[in-house]
């Protein structure tokens, strides 16, 4: 390979400084030149058809060496990598001063406004007459001369080159079917190809955006752009931009992307166009993608946008049909999710706990016979039974608990067979399960901390009860009146047991004490819950040796047997 600073520069020179003919001589003396691309490009740029005929008769050529001493000799790309990907120095042709953003030929050219010869005279870039006379004659001699018009039609449409473009169209030139494949189909982003068209749009200026994708369009012949979350990014920017929205969405295919994330944005744009356009093309159809998009935009602070959606759903809408199907819609919803706080209101009344650490069921609303206690409803957590909340009449040891509940629903209440609280309840309030004649079954949980009065009392069929050592306090009677009780255990923990705990409890057999047990009787009445139960009754109490239990027991001649 003849050294660049030799044959390739002794050219280029004599490109800028000689007459064609004393070029030619030259061109004999020098002999084979490998690198004659950049003093052709030079020839297109300053000197015209004679000098670009006079290069061409003594063999220049666009063509580079495929050598990777060439791309680090001459600083450009020869073919080596990047699929074939080449220099283009016919690009000096175009009427440009900086070069092309985004496009992978530009690397080793200069395209300089003027130059200068050996004796200091200007030489400016050629007319426009000129530049139709040499590239008529590239194009006539295309083959011989590695130059490719459609390759130079493509860069006169990113350069808005109009003259060279004309020109071009006059003679009947096409965009390449490589190219246009690329801009319809798409590639990955190791193509080449696909990665300079990405990146030679998003360099494109906003005022450039719009005339260059017109005349790409012109070439796809009725084919639309491929369009990829990449691309749409791109483009959404100059949605601000008049016309843009409207080119985006004719020519685009957008099939393929996710339709909710281009909206938002044409929001993020703020750019009410692009959203005309979505309801042309029925994108706004969808009632709930419309009032999604009428919130984002509110959270975006999207001004414009949030008043151009807001108009649209009142000229569009028809609000009774709307309501309608949300209606039916939370109906299937309740169906399905009978956990959902919409579900849970219908079966169950609740407040905030005073203490502010949870919710207090006030009341069971529902028919079921077998109840499960939600742990949860919303975000909010259920720590308390409250006072009545199942009750199954008002009545209450001569008073009445605090229930609304109709007589129907206290009826129903009646037949309630089970009921499953969850690990979360804290206190089970006053008379909270009264009266529940039917039930069967009820396990508390050790998450308790405090029965009140009354809490299930007149619960006949109730056979055996396990108080959990979580529990330190027992109100009065809260067992009181549950006739089939035989067995009820209090684990160790429990410390104080109100009064009249059993009374009426007519089948109670087994009574269990813990040691932590410290009073049997009520301060208040010193009314003892063991001592009152009938005394025709046998009722054997189970507690600890030496314990407050069997000390209470011995004191007050009740049968007990140790543990």
């Amino acid at each position: 390979m003849n050294d660049y600073t030799g044959a390739a520069a002794r050219l280029e020179e004599a490109v800028i400084n000689m007459e064609p003919d004393e070029l030619r001589e030259l061109y004999k003396e020098i002999g084979y030149v490998d690198f004659s691309a950049k003093a052709l490009g030079l020839a297109c740029r300053f000197r015209g058809a004679d000098m670009v005929k006079a290069l061409c008769e003594c063999g220049a050529t666009f063509a580079i060496p495929q050598n990777e001493e060439a791309e680090n000799l001459y600083h450009v790309y020869s073919g080596m990598k990047y699929e074939n990907y080449r220099s283009n120095f016919a690009m000096y042709l175009l009427n440009i001063t900086k070069q092309i953003k985004g496009a992978c030929c530009c690397k080793g050219i200069k395209l300089l406004k003027q130059t200068e010869r050996n004796d200091k005279k200007k030489l400016k870039q050629i007319s426009d007459s000129e530049r139709a006379e040499v590239l008529k004659y590239l194009c006539e001699n295309a083959e011989k001369l590695s130059f490719q018009p459609s390759e130079l039609l493509l860069w006169a449409i990113y350069a808005r080159d109009d003259f060279i473009y004309n020109e071009l169209k006059t003679m009947g030139v096409k965009i390449s079917e490589k190219r246009i494949n690329i801009m319809a189909n798409g590639g990955n982003m190791s193509d080449m190809y696909w990665y300079e068209y990405s990146s030679l749009n998003a360099k494109l200026s906003d005022e450039d955006y719009l005339p260059v994708m017109e005349r790409l369009a012109a070439e796809l012949d009725g084919k639309q752009f491929h369009c990829t979350e990449k691309i749409f990014e791109i483009t959404k920017k100059r949605f601000s931009y008049p016309r843009i929205p409207e080119f985006f969405f004719e020519n685009f295919e957008m099939d393929k992307l996710n339709r909710m994330k281009i909206l938002r944005g044409m929001i993020d744009g703020n750019s009410t166009a692009a959203l005309s356009f979505a309801e042309k093309a029925g994108w706004l159809d969808s009632i709930k993608r419309r009032d999604d998009l009428i919130d984002y935009a509110r959270k975006n602070k999207s001004v414009e946008c949030t008043a151009w959606l807001l108009d649209f759903k009142n000229r569009t809408a028809d609000f009774a049909a709307e309501q309608a199907k949300a209606e039916k819609k939370i109906e299937r919803e309740l169906n399905a999710s009978p956990n959902s706080v919409l579900m849970l209101k219908k079966l169950w009344s609740y407040k905030k706990r005073e203490q502010g650490d949870g919710l207090v069921i006030t009341e069971y609303k529902g028919m079921a016979t077998e109840v499960t206690v939600p742990e949860t409803i919303g975000k909010s957590t259920v720590v308390e039974i409250g006072n009545g909340a199942f009750a199954g009449s008002w009545g209450v040891g001569g008073g009445t608990v605090n229930t609304s509940a109709s007589q129907e629903l206290m009826a129903k209440r009646r037949k309630i067979t089970k009921v499953t609280l969850p690990g979360t309840i804290k206190v089970i309030g006053r008379g909270a399960f009264t009266n529940m004649t039917s039930l069967l079954s009820i396990e508390i949980p050790d998450s308790v901390e405090e029965i009140e009065p009354y809490a299930f009392s007149s619960c006949a069929r109730l056979e055996n009860i396990i108080v959990p050592g979580s529990v330190k306090r027992i109100g009065k009677v809260a067992f009181a009146g549950c006739k089939d009780l035989r067995r009820i255990k209090f684990c160790e923990g429990v410390t104080e047991i109100g009064s009249g705990m059993f009374n009426n409890d007519t089948s109670l057999e087994e009574i269990e004490l813990p040691r932590s047990l410290k009073m049997l009787v009520d301060e208040e009445t010193r009314y003892a819950p063991i001592y009152a139960i009938d005394r025709a009754l046998t009722v054997t109490v189970i507690c600890p040796n030496d314990s407050y239990a069997e000390k209470y027991c011995k004191a007050h001649g009740i049968k007990f047997s140790n543990i």
